[in-house]
């Protein structure tokens, strides 16, 4: 992923939520994912496909406020 977008993670405050271009783009740089992102000892920024339940909802918010998902009524 290329982060555009990174805030700290509400529910784990050591770690961030991330948003940009996803790592599987075709170079278009229209495909985006949104990724929870925690750090090792050394500082280094860490990502799994394993994600915190309760960082879901922060997850949707930011995929919505960057344009990407829309909620239907």
């Amino acid at each position: 992923m290329k982060p555009l977008h990174s805030e700290t993670c509400r529910t784990h405050t050591v770690d961030e939520i991330r948003y940009g271009i996803a790592s599987w783009d075709d170079g278009s740089k229209t495909m985006h994912s949104v990724k929870y992102t925690w750090f090792d000892k050394r500082g280094r920024a860490c990502r799994g496909g394993e994600v915190p339940i309760d960082a879901l909802p922060q997850m949707l918010e930011v995929a919505v406020r960057e344009g990407n998902l829309q909620l239907q009524p």
